[in-house]
């Protein structure tokens, strides 16, 4: 060993020594301890998007008189902000690691939620609802979490990555109901009491433990006992997971990078607004509220349900194929829900669309690393958050003044269905590149 190795050497072991001796003494691999702190910070970020936020539309937009546009106007705000940090947090979590940057995001997330709850005007709902895009998208449950799950596995990547993006809908099952439940009996400014207290609790304790990757604390991803049995881990994967390690310059300059943007730009439109306005849509068409928060949930739950079956798919099959799938099937739920004139048609539409749609988080998150390799996909992800966060924003946004303009929600809806479609058509389009380098291996980025 050199002597700069040497140094780096003693300089990780003094960053991550208490981790260290505890990522050793655990009974298990200690990668699952990333997926958990991944797990809380996208069940504590999705209580104040997609899912949760839907419920506070309604109570809100009648206190405050204020539209259903200008309510996920704030939404978009919030995701557009994150999208903006996207950049600088993709480099951070690949330098330095993610425990600092989801501490501050947790403590980030409790202030601004308490701060929710004294709001009267519009542009104070906006300037508090964006600093929730630090907590959210590109914190605790975004760029941040799920770029350390991806270095810490390779080849349980998928499972990992579904347990780890089931928080999200687990906070549609469990959170959405229960915050409406509170918002019911106490009003909307309990709601985000609750929200505060949820942050506070759940993620500070366990973003302490968080670490880089596991070659900081002694270990190889999946638990392997040598570099050889990591090599032959990408040598069975057959290609669906790249051994090369990419930098953001080289990315840029594949089709491949271009293609699996475009693919979750598009496709993220339709699954941002469908989440945000399905509650308000059932009702729009004359079901009672009950009704309507019983969709949302059968929806969360065969949602986070169905993450454990994309994430063993894409243990079998390329990302691609899976995302072509994915979006295909969504369009057919989504036809469901435009027909539904029933019950039981509304509950059909929410477990197809439901099993489809629970897959995104999961290919979205996988497919960086698995183009791309693990040292550099914070900052490949970071850098075209922009993209595919903004996509996200503007969604619901467009199909709330659509609302606001038509009174009803199915021309917009039948444009969704039309671009699920196109993101199934590009997606498959999205061949992996070929390492430029014979060499699988490459530079780790130095840990600070």
């Amino acid at each position: 060993m050199s002597g700069g190795a040497k140094v780096q050497d003693t300089n990780i072991r003094a960053t991550y020594g208490v981790r260290r001796r505890l990522a050793h003494r655990t009974p298990f691999f200690y990668g699952w301890v990333m997926v958990l702190g991944a797990f809380l910070g996208t069940f504590a970020g999705g209580g104040l998007q997609s899912f949760t936020f839907g419920v506070f539309i309604p109570a809100m937009s009648s206190t405050l008189g204020w539209s259903v546009g200008a309510l996920t106007g704030a939404l978009a705000v919030r995701t557009a902000f994150a999208a903006m940090l996207g950049p600088v947090f993709g480099p951070l979590v690949d330098k330095y690691g993610p425990r600092f940057l989801m501490v501050a995001s947790a403590i980030t997330g409790g202030i601004a939620s308490i701060l929710l709850t004294q709001v009267s005007e519009i542009w104070q709902f906006y300037v508090i609802f964006a600093l929730v895009g630090i907590a959210g998208a590109a914190g605790i449950g975004g760029v941040v979490s799920q770029a350390t799950v991806s270095k810490w596995f390779i080849r349980l990547r998928g499972r990992a990555t579904a347990f780890s993006t089931m928080g999200n809908t687990a906070a549609g099952a469990m959170l959405a109901p229960f915050v409406g439940f509170v918002i019911a009996a106490y009003g909307w400014q309990a709601g985000w009491i609750a929200m505060s207290v949820i942050f506070l609790g759940l993620m500070l304790p366990v973003a302490f433990l968080m670490v880089r990757q596991p070659e900081d604390v002694g270990l190889l991803p999946d638990g392997a006992k040598s570099d050889e049995e990591v090599q032959e881990t990408y040598r069975r994967r057959g290609g669906r997971e790249s051994a090369y390690s990419w930098r953001l310059k080289e990315a840029l300059h594949t089709r491949a990078l271009w293609f699996l943007t475009i693919a979750l730009i598009v496709g993220g439109i339709s699954v941002s607004s469908v989440v945000v306005h399905e509650f308000n849509y059932v009702t729009s068409q004359g079901f009672s509220t009950g009704v309507a928060a019983t969709v949302l949930s059968t929806h969360a739950i065969s949602a986070s349900l169905a993450r454990l079956l994309w994430g063993f798919l894409v243990e079998r099959f390329h990302v691609r194929y899976c995302l072509t799938a994915l979006f295909i099937g969504c369009t057919v739920g989504l036809g469901i829900l435009l027909i539904a004139d029933s019950a039981p048609m509304l509950f059909l539409f929410a477990f197809v669309y439901g099993i489809n749609v629970g897959g995104n988080a999961v290919l979205s998150n996988i497919a960086w690393a698995n183009y791309f390799g693990r040292d550099f996909v914070g900052t490949i992800r970071g850098a075209l958050n922009p993209f595919t966060m903004g996509a996200v924003a503007a969604g619901p946004v467009l199909v709330g003044v659509s609302f606001d303009m038509t009174g009803e929600y199915r021309p917009a809806f039948l444009v969704l269905m039309v671009l699920f479609i196109v993101a199934a058509a590009v997606a498959i389009l999205a061949v992996p590149p070929k390492a430029p380098v014979s060499n699988p291996s490459s530079p780790t980025p130095q840990s600070g």
